[in-house]
């Protein structure tokens, strides 16, 4: 029988996808008084791998001496200790008991996701982890829900075509998909919107509402548009954003197998809360998780603007650190100009940036930032 030996911690991920990866049959999980394992032991459950838990006292003779009762109960097993995961005092006091015993350490890189052996390198090879893990049970191992899966397929060819027709019109369209945004977010409860006469007059407007008809977003009647419903609303107040980043992301997959679970508009909870956090698009890529915020609003430099641009930035970053712990990443993609102060506070805290004209290379930016091991 193959037995980890891991140390739980809230913000460290890497129990999970090294006992798959090495096939392990169980784990015993150790952890403080104040941590709730209720999720991550779920989720090593449901794979059909026992877990075995117990608390750990933070005494360093006292745990010191639980490690050693622990280690010499299966010292006839092939007891291995996770190093990835843990309080630091606790990382090194199973080190040296699992070192003085003669037993194998590994360790897994939260930033590449190889998996290191630290005290047995003569006889066990580093290995690249599996790819295993999906977005519900890497969530769950957070203590995190998911309400609403959201959407996992693509959208349809024709509003792939219109989503690349607005992209190439960056600059040019602007103001008028600056327009249709407003017009799809203030459209009454049936889906209507009453043109005024300054929207007649547009041409750029009238251009882009007859290619939004052409795809059957909308229908425009006189002074009269009328969005299709509820999706197609959704669709024409920025959500095409959300959906060009996800079909990207669904094809990319062919050349990064590593791109393990992917969905867009995903609801999910804390600890069985009541506060619920949508996610434009989620993934799991390296066993890593990977946020995406897309936004269609401007971001100018008025106070009202900045303060919009840092709830982004701070929601964003609270999402990464509670539901993906210290290696989950995230993205803000904007369809117009990100000002400089949004940008530094975002670099600040590791979030990565794409915006407007950027967007004709958004791929190339996707697969930059799923890439990066930093």
């Amino acid at each position: 029988m193959q037995i980890h030996l891991s140390i739980y911690h809230p913000k460290h991920a890497g129990i999970l996808s090294a006992a798959l990866t090495l096939k392990a049959d169980k784990v015993i999980l150790l952890y403080s008084k104040q941590d709730d394992i209720s999720g991550l032991k779920s989720a090593i459950q449901a794979r059909g791998i026992q877990c075995e838990t117990a608390l750990i006292e933070f005494g360093t003779q006292i745990a010191r001496e639980q490690l050693v009762q622990i280690i010499e109960t299966h010292q006839n097993e092939n007891i291995i200790f996770n190093a990835t995961s843990g309080y630091n005092k606790l990382i090194l006091l199973a080190f040296e008991q699992f070192t003085n015993y003669g037993y194998p350490v590994f360790l897994v890189d939260k930033f590449t996701d190889e998996l290191h052996w630290l005290n047995e390198k003569h006889t066990h090879k580093d290995i690249h982890l599996n790819h295993q893990i999906k977005l519900k049970e890497y969530l769950k191992s957070f203590n995190t829900q998911i309400i609403d899966q959201g959407q996992t397929t693509p959208e349809s060819e024709r509003s792939r075509n219109l989503t690349k027709w607005i992209i190439s019109q960056l600059d040019a369209a602007d103001k008028a998909i600056g327009t249709l945004n407003y017009m799809a977010m203030s459209a009454d409860a049936n889906h209507r919107y009453q043109l005024n006469q300054n929207d007649l007059k547009n041409h750029q407007l009238q251009e882009l509402i007859d290619r939004f008809a052409a795809a059957d977003k909308l229908t425009i009647r006189g002074k009269k548009l009328k969005f299709a419903d509820d999706e197609s609303r959704f669709y024409c107040n920025g959500g095409w954003l959300e959906n060009h980043v996800f079909a990207l992301l669904y094809g990319m997959r062919k050349n990064r197998p590593q791109l393990a679970d992917l969905a867009k508009g995903m609801t999910i909870v804390r600890n069985q809360g009541k506060v619920r956090n949508e996610i434009d698009v989620a993934a799991i890529c390296h066993n890593r998780l990977h946020i995406i915020e897309c936004k269609t609003r401007r971001f100018g430099n008025s106070k009202a603007d900045k303060s919009a641009a840092n709830s982004a930035i701070y929601r964003l970053d609270t999402i990464k650190s509670i539901s993906g712990g210290h290696s989950g990443k995230a993205m803000l993609i904007s369809y117009q100009r990100l000002n400089k102060y949004t940008l530094s506070r975002a670099k600040d805290l590791g979030i990565y940036c794409c915006s407007h004209t950027q967007l004709k290379q958004l791929e190339q930016h996707l697969y930059k930032f799923i890439d990066q091991t930093d």
